[in-house]
């Protein structure tokens, strides 16, 4: 499938009635940015035919970009998302790869800190912030390829960010969930008029 054709699905897609149940906040300029840095570094590391799982997957803009960029690499990417909103929305957008021998993109309603991450070559976290519990990381193999980005945005207490488990810098980032090995470790500053952040991310394999 070509990049244009995979954008001509998704403007199909988002002009559906299921507009009424997304906020676009997923393809605010710091995610995309911050997914497109993700999938650059990543795609350096990446083993061929790769099966990923992508925990808090939220409309899984990251499979429809990873597998736009270069769907060849990938066997089977799986969203993981606790909330039943989101998956419809994450399926029209990724209603390219979701159809006859195209099919490599399931969205999944479940708790990642439960899920079974076994059989999985690489697991992405975008948003370990949103997540109480580190049970995920413990439920990942030895072995496994992990890119975890985060953020120094802390706060708790309103509707938009909702950082019950914030990471201040990459050393919070690290300590949290340690590896064997490191790929990449790097920060992108997301900045605005007069308001920014700095997003963190690390790719390498745990032991």
């Amino acid at each position: 499938m070509t990049q244009y054709s995979a954008m001509l699905f998704i403007c199909q897609a988002l002009k559906s009635p299921i507009n009424m149940f997304m906020d676009w906040d997923s393809f605010s300029h710091g995610q995309i940015q911050s997914k497109l840095w993700l999938c650059q570094e990543l795609e350096r590391h990446l083993p061929q035919n790769a099966r990923v799982a992508i925990l808090g997957s939220w409309h899984n803009v990251l499979a429809f970009m990873l597998l736009t960029r270069d769907g060849d690499r990938y066997k089977e990417i799986v969203g993981i998302d606790l909330d039943k909103k989101v998956q419809k929305v994450a399926d029209k957008i990724t209603i390219a790869w979701r159809i006859g021998e195209d099919s490599k993109v399931t969205n999944i309603v479940a708790d990642a800190g439960t899920f079974d991450l076994s059989g999985f070559d690489v697991v992405i976290n975008c948003s370990p912030e949103h997540m109480a519990s580190n049970d995920w990381y413990h439920n990942i193999g030895a072995g496994t390829l992990v890119c975890i980005q985060s953020s120094d945005i802390t706060t708790t207490n309103d509707d938009v960010w909702k950082c019950v488990n914030p990471n201040k810098s990459t050393v919070d980032l690290v300590q949290k969930y340690p590896l064997s090995q490191f790929c990449f470790l790097g920060t992108k500053k997301i900045q605005y008029d007069i308001w920014g952040y700095t997003r963190f991310m690390f790719i390498g394999i745990k032991g």
